[in-house]
């Protein structure tokens, strides 16, 4: 079994009548640190000066640290995570110069962490240069939420491609991207509305699928993302709260009693999995991953649907609300994939080499069906054909579903990867050459 690595983040920028969001801050800093859940608060240069002493007693007695919020229109009314400057050169000396500024503000800070800015599509390169290590803020599924359409990319951990922000690069290490808050995977892709659907308290409250009253969406969508550590050595999963969102004046985003709900919430999930799980910071867990990853690391999801209350149609206006199929999906430095339960092709195949401005959501048009040409079983071990005729080369994986726990998959050239999940299926991922593919996947006994 693998491990389910939790980071808890909270937005600490927003300032409002000379006012930092502190009381926010400390409403969370009392639930998580109960728990031993270190926090990485997301700064400004600005916010840190007015927060220094908390942030430094928090760091010192729960392991806290902070990141480097980017001068983005998100600080002031706007929600745009653009950094909107002319030029790599200018923003560079920007971020270069804002970093600086908060190093002298908070002189014993490690800073490796930049927050939002993600949406522009040469700041990961910049990042990198002046020596970032990951880049919170990445929206898996979404279209248009805060002007951030991330549709495409990876959930959980990856190494952005410079050159493409929600693509992973085909080789080596780099700036590692990071989700702004963990999501169901199965209810964003199948409904296409993620941010209903989500980690944070308010999007559920609002959305009326989970109260302090009924938790058990939340306790199921953990129970989701640790179970999955039966087919991965890490899970990384990030969960964030605005701090300003947890205090009523002057910020005014919500009422006394949305804090209240969001409070109880928070503190419900934390103890539900407390137990379960390794707490890092964020540059922790870039660490960790860094350290066992020299390339990024697949990801193998097995997904059953939740139950839930129906979404108020007031928040989720024109989502549709299933209920969905049990699904499988993965990803790695090539592909995305999404299996139905029991369709053996994939119905989503993301293709990371196809050009995102001619193939919305790098979307293969044509995903290829499979034929199975034989299954022949032995005394301790199965033969199982399958043809494949491709209209281009591509990455592709088969989903067998059906019991195949007695069995291994040896390593073979044609088989890149594999998993098996007990009484589900048996997963193959393969490289398809253009016309006919012949995939031969040779069961040993156990």
């Amino acid at each position: 079994m693998g491990r389910l690595i939790y980071m808890f983040t909270s937005l600490a920028e927003r300032i409002v009548d000379n006012q930092p969001p502190l009381i926010g801050m400390e409403r969370l800093a009392d639930i998580l640190h109960d728990y031993e859940v270190p926090i990485t608060w997301l700064v400004s240069p600005e916010s840190a000066a007015m927060c220094k002493k908390q942030l430094k007693e928090w760091d010192g007695k729960f392991g806290d640290e902070v990141a480097m919020t980017l001068p983005t229109n998100a600080s002031g009314d706007s929600n745009s995570r653009a950094l909107h400057l002319a030029g790599a050169k200018s923003k560079k000396d920007l971020l270069a110069a804002r970093l600086l500024n908060l190093k002298k503000t908070l002189p014993w800070a490690e800073i490796s962490i930049a927050a939002g800015g993600h949406t522009d599509p040469e700041v990961a390169e910049i990042l990198e240069d002046l020596g970032f290590q990951g880049l919170w803020g990445y929206c898996p599924e979404q279209i248009d939420v805060d002007d951030i359409s991330d549709r495409g990319c990876p959930w959980g951990f990856f190494y952005i491609d410079p050159k493409q922000r929600l693509r992973p690069k085909r080789d080596g290490r780099g700036l590692v991207g990071m989700e702004w808050t963990a999501r169901d995977l199965g209810k964003s892709i199948f409904s296409g509305n993620p941010t209903i659907y989500s980690t944070d308290p308010n999007d559920v409250a609002r959305a009326g699928i989970c109260r302090p009253e009924d938790p058990e969406y939340w306790f199921s969508l953990m129970d989701r993302y640790a179970s999955n550590t039966l087919l991965n050595d890490f899970v990384f999963m990030v969960q964030h709260q605005e701090a300003h969102e947890m205090q009523a004046s002057p910020f005014n985003c919500y009422s006394k009693e949305d804090i209240r709900e969001a409070s109880l919430l928070l503190e419900m999930f934390v103890s539900h999995f407390a137990s379960q799980i390794d707490a890092l910071t964020l540059s922790e867990g870039v660490d960790l991953y860094k350290s066992m990853y020299a390339k990024t690391a697949p990801s193998f999801m097995y997904w059953e649907d939740i139950p839930c209350p129906l979404p108020n149609p007031d928040y989720s206006w024109n989502t549709p609300v299933g209920p969905w199929p049990n699904a499988f999906m993965m990803y790695d430095s090539k592909a995305m994939m999404v299996f139905r339960e029991g369709q053996i092709s994939p119905f989503m195949l993301r293709n990371y080499s196809l050009d995102l401005t001619k193939h919305a959501y790098f979307n293969e048009p044509v995903i290829p069906a499979p034929c199975l040409v034989s299954d022949t079983r032995y005394h301790w071990k199965r033969d199982i054909q399958i043809q494949v005729n491709s209209p281009r080369k591509m990455p592709y994986g088969l989903a067998l579903w059906g019991d195949y726990s007695l069995y291994r998959v040896p390593e073979t050239p044609q088989i890149k990867d594999s998993r098996i999940i007990p009484g589900k299926l048996l997963f193959v991922r393969v490289d398809l050459d253009q016309g006919e593919n012949r995939i031969d996947i040779r069961l040993q006994g156990k």
